[in-house]
């Protein structure tokens, strides 16, 4: 028996092998994700564990496809000069006040990035807070960056096409045929985060940030902060506000009002890309060349990576393993809220798509015997890979947040709190309202 026979002669511990290989080299951290995930396909390929269609036929799914085309919306509303614009409207209505800014700052943070990408909103405000905090003495960047860092989180999670976990939920939820999610699923649970996260910053992070961080100074970090443009151009910035309004309408009623067409959320995003270019808010070539292909290539390929896992029976062996540990006689809200926890702390240390897809595929593999509502449950998973303020290595929005000069040990300091409250909002929140069972 040649190599390639014996190892498809046992796909499933081999699926494992390779799975766990790429998990160590997403830990390791020396290779792009998306290189390492790409890799971890092409060895399932190469040595029979799984076919090529199985392992890189996401990379044309209509989730990847949609989230290409949120980044480009998210650029082209940057390029037109709105977002800087938009820095200016914070400034004014502060009026020197580190909790009115903070507010201020939160809500329209969040209100952004339900529809474009965490890391572009993020990016966008960093500089705002830091030539604010150079204006006005009385403001201290520090004490915003992290609170608006939360306000990016909650809101990615509030839409479907806010961020990538979402469309990693739904892009195996579409695969497996279960029932998927709706854009404005998310947003009561989002929206009730959300919430407790801006509470949370006002009253209890602020004066516990003051005595975490002080009066650190940050003035030697300004000249690596990048200043994102603010010249409104007045013909495309109507335009971009165009596009913009019809394509939340459109992710709402997704038909073309009275005939049947209908538009489903994946298209709209396309649409509202290329209207983008054509109308030139942002040329193809800096869409092309702008867009962070380590993110698309990590989800395609993730995706890719569950596929064959699910399909070898590596899963398979994952769950048995699992219900072992758990015990037969565990109740669905227990099981939830393990997989929930499971989720949010593997997501402080490896990428939020591996902690859902390694959770949510343990689910489908055991709802069909419990009878449970897989849908729900990967509700809470994707919260749950969606909290990590204890961990600034728990996503690109957390590392990009240490530019502002926090130490790795003030996360935890500041963040192990909120992660608790948002734990706790997610046990309570969705099975209450969408039922763990069917």
């Amino acid at each position: 028996m040649g190599i390639c026979e014996f190892i498809s002669a046992h796909a499933d511990v081999a699926s494992l092998v390779v799975f766990g290989l790429c998990v160590a080299l997403f830990i390791w951290d020396k290779l792009p994700m998306a290189t390492s995930a790409i890799l971890g396909c092409t060895v399932m390929v190469l040595f029979g564990i799984g076919s090529f269609k199985d392992a890189f036929g996401s990379f044309a799914s209509t989730t990847v496809i949609m989230l290409v085309s949120v980044l480009v919306v998210g650029m082209a509303i940057d390029e037109t000069g709105v977002a800087g614009k938009i820095g200016k409207v914070i400034m004014k209505a502060s009026r020197g006040s580190e909790r009115v800014l903070m507010a201020v700052s939160y809500i329209i943070a969040f209100t952004l990035s339900t529809f474009m990408t965490n890391v572009t909103i993020l990016a966008i405000f960093i500089p705002i807070i830091f030539a604010l905090g150079k204006s006005n003495p009385n403001i201290h960047p520090m004490n915003h960056i992290i609170p608006i860092t939360l306000a990016v989180n909650a809101g990615g999670v509030a839409t479907l096409v806010g961020s990538s976990q979402q469309m990693t939920a739904q892009g195996l939820l579409e695969q497996y045929g279960y029932q998927t999610f709706g854009v404005f699923d998310f947003t009561p649970f989002g929206l009730a985060i959300g919430v407790v996260f801006l509470l949370y910053s006002l009253f209890i992070g602020y004066p516990l940030g003051k005595k975490i961080w002080g009066n650190r100074n940050t003035e030697a970090l300004t000249k690596d902060i990048k200043e994102h443009k603010d010249q409104v151009e007045p013909k495309k910035a109507v335009a971009i506000a165009i596009i913009f309004t019809l394509m939340v309408f459109f992710y709402i009623v997704q038909k073309v009002p009275f005939t049947d067409i209908v538009v489903k959320p994946h298209v709209t995003a396309v649409l509202s890309a290329l209207a983008c270019i054509i109308t030139g808010c942002i040329s193809q070539k800096k869409a092309v060349l702008g867009i962070n292909w380590d993110i698309v290539g990590r989800l395609a390929a993730c995706l890719g990576l569950a596929t064959v896992l699910k399909y070898a029976g590596g899963i398979d062996i994952i769950a048995g393993w699992f219900m072992k540990l758990a015990g037969a006689n565990i109740t669905p809200f227990a099981l939830f809220a393990i997989l929930v926890l499971f989720a949010q702390i593997t997501s402080l240390f490896i990428s939020n798509s591996t902690a859902i897809s390694i959770a949510l595929l343990v689910v489908m593999s055991i709802a069909p015997t419990m009878g449970l509502n897989v849908t729900a449950f990967a509700m809470g998973i994707v919260f749950g890979a969606s909290m990590g303020a204890s961990c600034p290595l728990s996503g690109s929005t957390w590392g990009i947040s240490m530019t502002a000069g926090y130490q790795f040990r003030d996360y935890f300091k500041y963040g192990i709190a909120v992660d608790a409250l948002g734990y706790l909002t997610v046990l309570i929140m969705v099975p209450l309202v969408m039922g763990l069972t069917v």
